[in-house]
């Protein structure tokens, strides 16, 4: 019986577990060959996508010098540090003429949260994100202000559409935007990192907001966030490089 035992496994192992053989080994080596075989079709899938990134952002950025576009940061010896309380505004609400010094001299600080396009997804979510954490700015006595470059109707239809309460102010010719030095750029707007992640909301069924036809809107400019004492002086400073850069509530609350 031993012996019977013994030979069934040799004759097991000889046909089986041996590599010259098809489907020797219980398959495994073909098996693996397969692995190998559909992991470099995905190791060139792979090249071929950064290939594209670097080709879409390159032509990304041959559009951006030709339109003369530009969203560089400015050095520290350029930025703004100091906004005149004159600078002149709209409320969003009402349409009333108005300037910075509204919002100074109430022994608070103003953070200037300036967005992009009306549907910009991700200042929404920004802004969501900041009222998640009011406890917290009112803590630190920190005033949450909208600044867009729009027009009143789109500022109304984007009010009514986000629910938003902090204050909104346009600044219709950019005046805030250029003392910071926020451009437009079509490549840090629409580069290929932004785009997967564009695809991931798409997956996650995340619906984007849609302008009004009647309402023109920049989709290239660039937003960011600042933090103004009382008197005007700016102590924080971020400008967006992206849609999706923004700074966390710690950074703010540091200011």
């Amino acid at each position: 019986m031993k012996e019977s035992k013994e030979g069934s496994l040799e004759e097991f192992i000889r046909k089986k577990i041996r590599i010259e053989q098809n489907q020797s080994l219980l398959g495994l080596i073909e098996a693996g060959a397969a692995l190998y075989r559909r992991c470099a079709a995905l190791r060139d899938a792979v090249e071929d996508f950064l290939q594209l990134e670097v080709q879409w952002d390159a032509f990304l950025q041959h559009l951006d010098d030709e339109l003369h576009l530009s969203a560089k940061i400015l050095d520290q010896g350029q930025q703004a540090r100091w906004i005149s309380p004159d600078t002149p505004l709209l409320n969003a609400r009402t349409g009333e003429t108005l300037t910075l010094e509204k919002y100074l001299g109430k022994g608070e600080k103003i953070l200037l949260v300036l967005i992009r396009q009306f549907s910009c997804l991700l200042c929404r979510l920004h802004l969501k994100h900041l009222e998640t954490n009011q406890r917290s700015l009112d803590a630190h006595s920190i005033r949450v202000v909208v600044v867009s470059f729009g027009c009143q109707e789109g500022a109304s239809h984007w009010l009514q559409e986000t629910g938003c309460q902090y204050d909104m102010l346009l600044d219709p010719h950019r005046q805030i935007y250029s003392i910071f030095g926020l451009g437009a750029s079509l490549k840090k707007v629409l580069n290929f990192s932004n785009m997967l992640l564009y695809a991931e909301y798409v997956v996650d069924n995340m619906e984007f907001p849609r302008g009004l036809p009647s309402v023109e809107d920049d989709m290239f400019q660039l937003g960011g966030d600042f933090v103004l004492d009382e008197h005007g002086r700016v102590l924080f400073s971020h400008c967006c490089q992206s849609p999706i850069d923004r700074p966390s509530v710690e950074d703010i609350l540091a200011a």
